[in-house]
């Protein structure tokens, strides 16, 4: 039986990037990669199907949801921008990389806020139950994308956190980090947000 030439080309078209995607240059690098193609596909293949006033209806909402998140622009969720002093309870700094003991995914540390400062009915979703959790250290972090298929930034409560080392991987770090002090295992805060955080 032959095989038709057509199938050949069809086969070497999708087994080469496949290859390519599957083939881990350092660790931790496969699950990423496998996470990516999942979620382009995801995002790709339904695009087909829906109408363009199905996405700009949702990008309203999405508008929307972020503006009654913080309707005055007031910098809630660790990312005001004035400048914090470190109180003795705040237990982590901008720039350390940490890994959250419940959720079980690393992140690096972009803000914090001595008390949680967000709207209520965030805080209700957030700390549950956890009265104390909006009392507590409340830690901006953006969330390596090795652990969550899309870029994701959270707010997190200081109880929840533990140090932890290695990189992190996000579009958004080199937004906030000039590099990674590999004897320090922490990122190198830009010039603009070592005014927000001296003490960091």
């Amino acid at each position: 039986m032959e095989i038709k030439p057509e199938l050949i080309f069809i086969g070497i078209l999708i087994l080469v990037p496949a290859q390519w995607l599957l083939s881990p240059s350092e660790t931790g690098h496969l699950k990423y990669r496998m996470n990516s193609l999942i979620f382009t596909l995801k995002q790709y293949i339904p695009s087909f199907m829906t109408s363009s006033s199905d996405s700009e209806a949702e990008a309203a909402e999405s508008s929307a949801i972020m503006a009654e998140m913080n309707p005055e622009g007031n910098g809630a969720y660790g990312m005001g921008q004035y400048t914090r002093h470190r109180a003795p309870h705040v237990e982590f700094r901008v720039g350390d990389v940490i890994t959250h003991t419940k959720l079980n995914f690393r992140g690096v540390i972009i803000g914090w806020d001595e008390h949680a400062i967000a709207p209520e009915k965030f805080l209700k979703v957030a700390h549950g139950e956890n009265k104390n959790y909006a009392t507590q250290p409340n830690y901006a972090v953006l969330i390596d994308t090795r652990d969550r298929l899309t870029p994701q930034l959270s707010y997190i409560v200081q109880e929840n956190l533990e140090i932890d080392k290695g990189t992190v991987m996000h579009p958004l770090v080199d937004k906030f980090f000039d590099g990674f002090d590999e004897k320090r295992q922490k990122y190198i805060m830009r010039p603009l947000y070592k005014q927000w955080y001296p003490d960091d």
